[in-house]
């Protein structure tokens, strides 16, 4: 992680940390268009949870999180993030990923509180 390029990756925030697990971009790896890493957060976790002072033991789909994920076509990175991440997050998420062309998605997957637990009432 030399240079400037985007990378791509996961990541959690909490109390103002974020956990970073990033990588280079290979455009020959894209999946219909869409670089991704091959993280995974359960995977991860136990780093994670050690970098943000947090106890390995409590379940990582608590704390807010989410993925960058970078469009081929477009030359354009997104960040997935559920309700827990703020404006300002996001600018701080793509400082550390080096993104300078980016859009945030809000993303099921990464809901937390409340309205991930309406999310699997209602699945």
């Amino acid at each position: 992680m030399l240079n400037n390029d985007p990378l791509i990756g996961i990541w959690w925030d909490h109390g103002g940390r974020l956990a970073v697990f990033a990588e280079t971009i290979d455009p020959g790896r894209a999946v219909c268009g869409i670089c991704d890493s091959d993280f995974a957060h359960d995977a991860c976790w136990h780093e994670a949870a050690k970098q943000l002072s947090l106890s390995s033991t409590r379940e990582y789909f608590d704390v807010p999180r989410g993925r960058v994920m970078w469009h081929v076509k477009d030359s354009r990175s997104v960040i997935l993030h559920g309700n827990g991440t703020s404006r300002d997050r996001l600018e701080s998420i793509a400082s550390k990923f080096q993104l300078s062309n980016w859009r945030a998605e809000t993303d099921l997957h990464y809901m937390v509180g409340e309205d991930a637990e309406t999310l699997w009432n209602f699945l």
